[in-house]
């Protein structure tokens, strides 16, 4: 039997599966602008993204083998406290989602999205705060919402995260990440605690010039 919901234990935010065809989120307007944003830019490709392909690479595959995730937040009144015990329920949840293990387990994702939220500072501080544990667990949490400034990996000019909802999203750290992770010395070390004897010959050269930077 598929599981198509499941709900956090500290936040008690429900959780469906996207694009699972008998969800009974179907209705949802906040559903459809999310699924229309997976399908029309995340798994298109940009013309000023600076590289071919489509802007999430991942995107794709996860809708199409239904791996998608999604817990509306429909509050206007998000704090810090309360979006934290979100995204610490989003980390137990996601490890539990099918698949657990195997090639496909890379395309799960879980977002949280908040409609109504207006101040998208909270959005960062809580991403920025949780950052770390995520990927000690090697998980990637990261933050979307409109007017998001954070520059693309192949064009400064490129704004990958502006995004229509306020969102956080989990997904699995892959190879490809390092770019990311060069910031902060703990962050290299779980990444190479995880992909050090399968790290291609682009990212060892990546990371040895940033390191020496």
């Amino acid at each position: 039997m598929t599981i198509e919901r499941i709900i956090g234990t500290r936040s008690h935010v429900e959780f469906v599966n996207v694009f699972e065809r008998t969800s009974f989120a179907t209705t949802s307007e906040t559903i459809e602008l999310l699924r229309n944003w997976a399908h029309q830019y995340l798994n298109e490709p940009h013309r000023n993204l600076g590289r071919a392909g489509p802007v999430c690479p991942f995107a794709g595959p996860s809708v199409e083998r239904r791996l998608f995730w999604a817990g509306i937040v429909e509050s206007d009144n998000v704090d810090f406290t309360s979006m934290s015990a979100i995204v610490e329920d989003m980390a137990d949840i996601f490890p539990e989602l099918s698949p657990r293990d195997g090639k496909d387990a890379i395309l799960k994702a879980i977002v949280a999205v908040f409609p109504n939220m207006a101040d998208f500072d909270i959005i960062d501080t809580v991403q920025a705060h949780g950052k770390s544990k995520f990927i000690k667990n090697g998980l990637m949490l990261g933050q979307f919402y409109p007017g998001c400034l954070e520059p693309g990996l192949w064009n400064d000019d490129f704004r990958p995260l502006d995004a229509p909802l306020p969102m956080l999203a989990v997904r699995q750290m892959v190879s490809t990440d390092y770019p990311f992770l060069t910031a902060r010395s703990e962050w290299m070390a779980a990444y190479l605690k995880r992909f050090a004897p399968t790290v291609p010959s682009p990212a060892r050269a990546f990371i040895v010039a940033k390191m020496g930077s």
